[in-house]
Parts: structure tokens; C-alpha cells; sequence
């Protein structure tokens, strides 16, 4: 009996696609059991230990940080008030109504340039201002204890007006100041003994009491030591301030 060779193709084929499918299903159906599972076929390969020992670091050895104290503020006298002591420069009356205390230096720009408002306060009211000069030498102004201490020592030998007069002098040159200059304007005043004025300087024979009148005034100063500030019968004002500032606290001060 003669067989169909197209037949015998055919069905070669259909039983080969057959197998296919089956093997395709089976992986498919083992694919999603897995799946169902979580994976849990699938084992994660146990960790690798490092052949290195792991580092050890040795402890701080410096100290915590200590938290700086805290510093109080100055605090201000009550009573508002400056003692006029020996070592103190004044001028006008002692019984005028209205006193200013003055804290200053003799290299300060800001107190050079408040002094010809001082001289226009001092016009404006003739006879009622007590002004008392208090040296404050700021440790950065290298010229300022010498001349603090050339302007006491032309008051011991020369009196209070001598004082203003080389506290005038001394402004008017105060951006050129120098141990030399210092001595030579001390000198252009008559009756002024040198030599004496040389040794005063020399062994800083006034250093203690002008050190003393800085700690009286640092015992009011509630905003901190600096340059200038005034005190106007009991109260402060600070800085090279107008005319009117004054005149607004004197005239306070009359009872105006």
C-alpha cells in the first residue's frame, strides 16, 4: 500500500509542534507556581567575611569644650552721680546749677570732634555749668596715658586755667600726637617748670590717680567703657552728639 508523503510530513509536524506546546506549558505553569510562592526557589548566597579586621579607632584624647562664664554687665550707680575729686580739672562756678562731668581723652577723634560743641554748650550758658574733666585713656591710643598725665602734672604746677589751656592745645594737635609734641606744648606755657615736668612723665607719677578715676567712672558706665560720654546732672549722654542734645538734657536739668 502506497503511502502519502504529504501526508507523512504533516503529521510529523503536528506531533512535533504538539510536544512543543506541552514542554511550553509545563515551564509556563512552573514559572507562575514559583511565582506564587515568593521566589522561593531562588537562595541568596550567604555573605563573603572580610579577610580584613575592622578598623579600631582610639578614643579623643583632648578635653570637652568648656563653655566660657558668663560675664555681668556693669551695672550703673543708682544715684547717678561722680565724685569731684582732687586730681579732677574743673572750670565755672562750683555753685552753677547744672554740673557735666566729662569723660575723655586727648587722642580720641570722637572727643576732638565734640569739643567745639563744648565751647558752644559753654557760651550758651554763661555761669551755669560746672564742667569736671575726668581722663580715660583707651588702652589703643598709645599717646593718650601720656598726655593724661602731661595735663595733671601742668595742673600741679600751674593750676586749673593752665589745664584748659593745654587741654586746648593738645585737641587742636590731637591727630599728630607724640611724646615730643606733648613736651613741647607743655612748654609754651609760662611758669611751667620743665625738668619737673620731664621726671613726672618719666616715672608715670600720675598714672595711679588718673587709673584710679577710670575705675570711679567704670563704676557708673552701665553701657561700657569708651570715649566721650558726660554726665549732666545725673544723666549720661553718650558719644559726640549736636548742640541740641545737650541743651535738650541742661535745659532738663534747669527745669526748663
Amino acid at each position: 500500500m502506497r503511502q502519502n508523503p504529504l501526508g507523512l510530513v504533516l503529521a510529523i509536524v503536528s506531533v512535533a509542534l504538539s510536544g512543543i506546546c506541552c514542554i511550553s506549558g509545563v515551564g509556563f505553569a512552573m514559572f507562575m507556581a514559583t511565582a506564587r510562592r515568593g521566589d522561593s526557589s531562588v537562595v541568596e548566597p550567604p555573605p563573603v567575611a572580610s579577610p580584613y579586621p575592622a578598623p579600631a579607632y582610639p578614643a579623643p584624647s583632648y578635653p570637652p569644650p568648656t563653655p566660657a562664664p558668663a560675664v555681668a554687665a556693669p551695672q550703673a550707680d543708682p544715684t547717678g552721680t561722680l565724685a569731684v575729686g582732687p586730681d579732677n580739672a574743673t572750670r565755672g562756678p562750683a555753685s552753677a546749677p547744672v554740673t557735666i562731668h566729662v569723660v575723655s581723652e586727648f587722642q580720641c577723634p570722637f572727643c576732638a570732634r565734640v569739643e567745639p560743641t563744648l565751647a558752644r554748650v559753654d557760651a550758651a550758658y554763661p555761669g551755669q555749668i560746672l564742667w569736671v574733666w575726668h581722663d580715660y585713656p583707651l588702652p589703643f591710643h598709645t599717646n593718650a596715658m601720656p598726655a593724661a598725665e602731661a595735663g595733671r602734672e601742668v595742673r600741679r604746677q600751674l593750676g586749673d586755667e593752665a589745664f584748659w589751656r593745654f587741654h586746648d592745645l593738645v585737641f587742636e594737635n590731637s591727630s599728630q600726637l607724640s611724646p615730643a609734641l606733648i613736651e613741647q606744648l607743655a612748654s609754651t606755657l609760662p611758669g611751667l617748670d620743665l625738668a619737673a615736668f620731664r621726671t613726672a612723665l618719666a616715672t608715670h607719677q600720675h598714672e595711679a590717680s588718673i587709673r584710679a578715676d577710670m575705675a570711679l567712672v567704670d563704676a557708673q558706665l552701665s553701657a561700657g567703657p569708651g570715649t566721650p560720654q558726660f554726665l549732666i546732672n545725673g544723666s549720661w549722654l553718650r558719644g559726640a552728639q549736636p548742640f541740641e542734645r545737650f541743651q535738650g538734657a541742661i535745659d532738663h536739668a534747669l527745669g526748663r
